[in-house]
C-alpha cells in the first residue's frame, strides 16, 4: 500500500471546508471524551496529528487546558498556524487525543511507547478513528475502489486496536461507536466529498476519481431525501495505570 505523503499534495487547502464539523458535532465529541474523562483534572492536553488543528480551541475551552497541537505535516501546520514544540518531556501530558491519526501511522508500537511515556501516570490516551467495522457505514466508499481498498488495509479492526494499547500497558476505559453527523442531506455530502479533502481520495488517480465521482453525484442527487447524513467512527478511551 502507497502511503499518502500530505506535504507532497494541496490537501491542507481545502482540508477544513471538505471536513468541517459542525459545532453541535463537536459538542458532541467533547461529551463523549467528558464521560470518562475527569474534566477538571486535565491541564495538559497533546492534540498529536492535529492536521488543521480543529480540535484545539474547543478541547482547550471544554476542560479549561493547554493544548499542544504537533503535526508531522508542514503545510497543515501553517494552516492551523501552530508550530512544532521541542520534544516532550516524560509524564507531562494528562490527555493525549489523536482524532483520524492511529491510521496512518506506519510503527504503531513505536509511536505507542511514545504515548506512554509522554503521559503521566493516570493520564488518558483517547483516540477518535475509524476501524474496519465502521467502514461500511461510509456510503462514498462504494464508488471508488482503490480508495475503499486503502481505507480497509490501513483501518485497524477494534480488537486490534485495543490489542496494541493493552499489550503496552494500557487499560481500557471505555470505547464508543459515535454515529456522526455528516452532512445536512445527500447533496451537501456530495459537494463535501467532492472538494478531495480525503487522503484515500487524494491518493488515487485523478481518472479513477473522476470517474468515481461522476457516479457518485448521479446516485447522491437520485437519492436524496433531505435525510441527514451520519459516519460511524470509534472512540477509544485508555488510561495509564499509576504508579506503585
Amino acid at each position: 500500500m502507497n502511503r499518502f505523503q500530505y506535504d507532497q499534495s494541496d490537501i491542507h487547502s481545502h482540508y477544513d471546508e471538505s471536513r468541517k464539523l459542525p459545532p453541535e458535532t463537536v459538542r458532541l465529541w467533547l461529551e463523549a471524551i467528558g464521560r470518562h474523562v475527569p474534566k477538571d483534572a486535565m491541564q495538559t492536553i497533546l492534540d498529536l496529528g492535529c492536521g488543521t488543528g480543529r480540535f484545539i480551541k474547543p478541547l482547550s475551552e471544554y476542560f479549561s487546558a493547554q493544548v499542544i497541537g504537533i503535526d508531522s505535516s508542514i503545510k497543515m501546520l501553517d494552516t492551523a498556524r501552530a508550530s512544532n514544540s521541542s520534544p516532550l518531556a516524560d509524564g507531562q501530558i494528562d490527555l493525549v487525543f489523536l482524532s483520524m491519526v492511529f491510521h496512518h501511522i506506519q510503527d504503531k508500537a513505536r509511536a505507542i511507547r511514545e504515548f506512554i511515556r509522554v503521559l503521566k501516570p493516570g493520564g488518558f490516551l483517547c483516540m477518535r478513528n475509524s476501524t474496519q467495522e465502521a467502514l461500511d457505514s461510509y456510503v462514498w466508499l462504494r464508488f471508488f475502489p482503490g480508495a475503499r481498498r486503502m481505507e480497509f488495509e490501513r483501518a485497524p479492526s477494534r480488537d486490534n486496536l485495543k490489542e496494541l494499547l493493552q499489550a503496552s500497558g494500557a487499560k481500557l476505559t471505555a470505547h464508543e461507536i459515535i454515529p456522526q453527523y455528516y452532512a445536512k442531506d445527500l447533496a451537501e455530502y456530495f459537494e463535501k466529498l467532492s472538494l478531495r479533502g480525503i487522503s484515500s481520495l487524494k491518493a488515487i488517480p485523478d481518472k479513477e476519481f473522476e470517474q468515481g465521482l461522476s457516479h457518485f453525484r448521479k446516485y447522491c442527487y437520485e437519492n436524496d431525501r433531505g435525510k441527514a447524513v451520519f459516519e460511524e467512527i470509534d472512540l477509544f478511551i485508555f488510561i495509564l495505570p499509576e504508579q506503585g
